[in-house]
């Protein structure tokens, strides 16, 4: 059965910009906590928008101050080019029935991401970690999305870079592909047995293109 919706994940997925984030958060925590905190220790703690991480990591009288920080240092770093072109996107608009994404990201980081590619018009559908009491790996805003576009689950596919999509999406009942190409833990990702994997965007939109 053909593909006739597609959900991106955004960092890493979207746009290269995982790095940027993990430096950004060890900055933050080592300028008003003091610690230093490797990539692995970053990544531990993804799953969450980034807001509630700072709620959990920063005491209340340092929250707001070190979220604005965090969020200021982003607008300044964020990237203005993405793994794809608008007019690759475009396409991909114009072949589906729809085009959603299911990101971790807090609303206002998504925003800033979004905006800073020019994407913003390109998707029928958002979620955050913002709309969802549970964000991944829990497949909560997967089933959101298959509600509110009346969706066929046979005829949708998860697009990620992290192990956390690919568990959502086979929570959720849907196909799930491995986004190689912006992947920082690709050993994990690959142990989470995507239905695809793809190691570049090209070979993505041929194979949704072309399928």
């Amino acid at each position: 059965m053909p593909i006739s919706t597609v959900i991106f994940d955004v960092d890493g997925t979207l746009v290269e910009n995982t790095q940027i984030i993990i430096k950004l958060f060890q900055d933050v925590v080592s300028e008003y906590l003091g610690q230093n905190m490797s990539d692995s220790e970053v990544l531990s703690l993804w799953g969450p928008p980034g807001d509630e991480i700072f709620r959990k990591i920063f005491p209340d009288s340092l929250f707001v101050e070190a979220w604005n920080k965090f969020l200021n240092k982003y607008r300044a770093s964020s990237p203005s080019k993405g793994f794809f072109s608008r007019d690759e996107l475009q396409r991909l608009k114009d072949h589906l029935k729809f085009l959603v994404i299911f990101t971790g990201k807090s609303r206002t980081t998504y925003e800033i991401t979004i905006e800073k590619l020019g994407f913003a018009d390109l998707f029928h559908l958002v979620m955050t970690g913002n709309d969802v009491e549970r964000s991944k790996p829990y497949p909560d805003a997967l089933f959101q999305i298959i509600s509110i576009l009346n969706l066929n689950k046979e005829e949708v596919m998860f697009l990620g870079d992290s192990h956390l999509d690919i568990i959502a999406g086979k929570a959720a009942g849907i196909k799930t592909a491995a986004a190689l190409w912006g992947s920082v833990e690709s050993e994990k990702l690959l142990s989470s047995n995507p239905d695809y994997l793809f190691s570049n965007p090209n070979d993505f939109l041929e194979f949704i293109l072309n399928k």
